[in-house]
């Protein structure tokens, strides 16, 4: 399933002539994004695909995934989130052919 997230509200503002200012949105790109633990099943899958502006933060991937799975909004503070398998800040611009995993806290002994 491909999510479609839209643009930016911050997207650039391109000025044409008096009084034309118009939003325009980033060109789409593909993020490949992984579900494990808990969050495997609330979506339903271990992965998807999702297509999001240029430059959208991993913070927006995730907020779209809890407009249609508003369980997930329980379990964001003790999230972590890896870009192309390496840990990321939840404020990390995301670029095409990105990876995102969601990956909650993991218990054992």
């Amino acid at each position: 399933m491909v999510r479609a997230i839209p643009p930016s509200p911050l997207a650039a503002i391109a000025s044409g002539s008096y009084n034309s200012a118009v939003p325009t949105a980033s060109n789409p790109i593909h993020i490949k994004v992984l579900f494990f633990g808990l969050l495997k099943e609330i979506v339903g899958r271990a992965e998807d695909s999702s297509e999001i502006y240029e430059g959208a933060s991993i913070e927006d991937l995730f907020t779209t995934y809890r407009v249609d799975h508003p369980q997930l909004a329980s379990y964001r503070s003790s999230l972590i989130a890896s870009r192309n398998q390496e840990f990321a800040a939840w404020n990390t611009p995301l670029h095409a052919g990105d990876e995102v995993a969601f990956l909650p806290p993991v218990s054992g002994g």
